[in-house]
C-alpha cells in the first residue's frame, strides 16, 4: 500500500505549559485528519510539560530548540524557523503553525482543505493565510477594515492609516506555504512586527479565513519567568491555572459558520464558540487582563524591578 501523504504538516510551539500542549495536541487529533504533527518545545523545564513530552500520543512528533532564550517569546521566533526548514525537508507545501495556548475547535473538512489549498493557488504571489477566529475587542475595528475578496472566498484587510503591517501581511499563528517561503530565503526574525513588514515586502497581504477552525484560548497565564509578580500570582488564584477550553463546534454551529452571510457577518469568536467555564466576554487573552486593577499593580511592579 502507498502511503497517505499528509495535506497539511502541523507545528505546536511550546514551552511550560503540559495541560494547554495537551490540550491543543488533543484538539488537533479530534478535528483534523490527514495531518502530520510535531511539537516544537523551547526547552520546557517544569514536570508536567516534561511528562508529557516523554510520553507523546502515538504520532506526535517532537522538535526541540537548541537553546532556551529569555527574551519575552522565548525561542519561538528560532523555532518557528527550525519547522521551517523541518516541513522543507519532509517536502511539505503547507504547514500550520499554532501555540500551546491554541486549540482547533471544530472538524476540517474536504470542503476546508480544498478552500485553503484553493487559495493558495488562486493568489500564487502569497505565502500566508490566517486560519484563526477574530477578536471580539477589536470587533468594531474588524468590521471596518476586513473587506471579503472579489474573485475568492476569503478576507483580506485593508488598514491604511496603521503604521505597521502586523495582522495584515503576517501574524504568528497561520497557514505558511513552505515552497514559497524557501524560495524567498525567509527567515524568521524576533519580532512579529519585523516579519510583518519583511511579509509585506515579500507577499503582500495574508488571507483571513471565512470559515477559520482554530482559536485562542482566553484567560491564559502568561508569565514566562522564574519569579512571578504579586498581581500574576493573583489572578492566577482567582482564575486558576487549568485551560479554559473551547467546546468542539456542533454540526449545527459548523452549518451556521458557513451559511452566514460572510459580507457583512465576520467570524468572530465570541459569537460562535462556547467556553467550558464562564470567561469575560468579551474574551481577553491574558489572564491578568481580567482584572485591570491587577494589570496596574503588575505594572509598577514590574517597573520597580528594572
Amino acid at each position: 500500500m502507498s502511503k497517505v501523504v499528509p495535506w497539511l504538516h502541523v507545528y505546536v510551539f511550546s514551552y511550560n505549559r503540559g495541560d494547554f500542549l495537551a490540550n491543543c495536541i488533543a484538539s488537533i487529533q479530534r478535528h483534523l485528519t490527514n495531518v502530520a504533527v510535531w511539537v516544537v518545545d523551547d526547552r520546557s523545564d517544569d514536570a508536567d510539560t516534561q511528562t508529557y513530552l516523554r510520553d507523546l500520543p502515538n504520532g506526535i512528533g517532537l522538535l526541540q530548540s537548541q537553546a532556551q532564550e529569555s527574551s519575552r517569546h522565548g525561542g519561538l521566533y528560532n523555532n518557528m524557523q527550525l519547522a521551517l526548514e523541518h516541513a522543507a525537508g519532509k517536502g511539505a507545501e503547507l504547514a500550520l503553525f499554532l501555540q500551546d495556548d491554541m486549540q482547533v475547535v471544530r472538524d476540517v473538512a474536504a470542503d476546508d482543505q480544498a478552500n485553503v489549498e484553493g487559495f493558495f493557488a488562486h493568489f500564487t504571489n502569497t505565502a500566508f493565510l490566517n486560519p484563526l477566529f477574530l477578536k471580539g475587542m477589536r470587533k468594531r475595528r474588524d468590521q471596518r477594515i476586513t473587506q471579503l475578496a472579489e474573485d475568492y472566498p476569503v478576507y483580506f484587510r485593508h488598514y491604511p492609516e496603521k503604521a505597521n503591517p502586523r495582522g495584515i501581511s503576517y501574524a504568528d499563528a497561520m497557514i505558511a506555504h513552505v515552497p514559497r517561503l524557501s524560495e524567498a530565503n525567509w527567515q524568521f526574525a524576533n519580532g512579529e512586527t519585523v516579519n510583518a513588514e519583511q511579509a509585506d515586502k515579500l507577499f503582500g497581504k495574508m488571507g483571513m479565513m471565512l470559515h477559520p477552525f482554530a482559536m485562542f484560548l482566553p484567560e491564559v497565564p502568561v508569565f514566562r519567568g522564574k519569579k512571578k509578580s504579586w498581581a500574576v500570582a493573583k489572578a492566577e488564584q482567582l482564575r486558576g491555572t487549568k485551560p479554559n477550553r473551547f467546546f468542539g463546534m456542533t454540526g449545527r454551529q459548523i452549518t451556521a459558520l458557513k451559511e452566514r452571510d460572510v459580507a457583512t457577518v465576520l467570524p468572530v469568536a465570541e459569537d460562535f464558540l462556547v467556553t467550558e467555564r464562564d470567561a469575560k466576554r468579551p474574551f481577553t487573552y491574558s489572564q491578568i487582563n481580567v482584572y485591570p486593577w491587577l494589570r496596574v499593580i503588575h505594572k509598577i511592579s514590574q517597573k520597580l524591578a528594572k
